[in-house]
């Protein structure tokens, strides 16, 4: 995703780098993706001259253990793209334990609870397994990956199709300030947003949120159109604060798909 925000971000995530390793232990001996997924990611810094490359999380697989193919293709990645754009950026995923030693020093590593870059644009960046800093919530977009978020399709002959999904909508600003208050322990009584204002001394926006998808098509997805599970991955969804039947649906060339409430009805 090419966001512009008083310079050019290019933002990607969930690559999963090693997860042929975790398969191979499995039995599923497949060749290694790295470069594949270098070359194309290289492929669109080189065609949109980003300023800085953000990558949302879960950049290598493997837990707790790092294997030896994240040890030694984690770093090349890191240098390829820095050979390309002055500032790299990661948001710590769920799978990103000790990635800081496998990092050149000149890239940033940032908490699982996100960031927030831009000027007068402010974009807010996590992977999603975490709850986000409170400040956050004053972002005009707000960016997470963690899901997978995939669509489940109906052929006319009666196969299922999965294809990975661009999810977007609007988030409700007394229903995430509620669960976060709620989270912290924070008693409240009256509006949630007031009293959020209050408590963290940061004004609660409105923010677009898009949840994107896995960079890595190996991975597995989560149709956000099937009934079982309803519900996404990620405190802000458990807790109800983010509710995606009202989200819109893109495939990854952008076609427009519908609302998950709608999509829901077809599966």
């Amino acid at each position: 995703m090419l966001v512009e925000a008083g310079e050019r971000i290019l933002m990607a995530s969930d690559f999963h780098l090693g997860i042929e390793y975790e398969l191979a232990k499995m039995g599923i001996n497949i060749p290694y993706q790295t470069e594949r997924y270098m070359e194309e990611l290289l492929g669109l810094v080189r065609e949109h001259r980003p300023d800085r490359v953000i990558l949302a999380g879960d950049v290598k697989h493997g837990v707790p253990i790092t294997s030896f193919q994240e040890k030694r293709e984690i770093p090349r990645l890191f240098n390829a793209l820095l050979d390309e754009v002055d500032r790299v950026e990661v948001a710590r995923g769920n799978h990103d334990s000790n990635i800081q030693n496998l990092a050149p020093e000149e890239v940033e590593i940032h908490p699982s609870k996100g960031f927030i870059v831009g000027g007068a644009f402010k974009v807010g960046v996590l992977h999603g397994h975490a709850w986000p800093y409170p400040a956050l919530l004053n972002a005009d977009l707000l960016v997470m990956g963690h899901n997978h978020p995939t669509v489940r399709l109906n052929t006319p002959l009666g196969v299922r199709v999965t294809q990975r999904a661009w999810v977007r909508g609007k988030l409700d600003p007394e229903r995430v300030a509620s669960a976060i208050l709620g989270q912290d322990g924070v008693k409240f009584e009256g509006g949630a947003v007031k009293a959020f204002q209050e408590e963290y001394d940061v004004r609660v926006g409105k923010p677009q949120v898009v949840i994107m998808p896995t960079f890595n098509d190996l991975m597995g997805g989560l149709p956000v159109n099937s009934e079982t599970p309803k519900s996404l991955l990620g405190p802000l969804f458990r807790s109800g604060a983010i509710e995606v039947d009202d989200f819109d649906v893109y495939l990854l060339d952008g076609t427009f798909l519908g609302r998950v409430d709608f999509l829901r009805t077809l599966s």
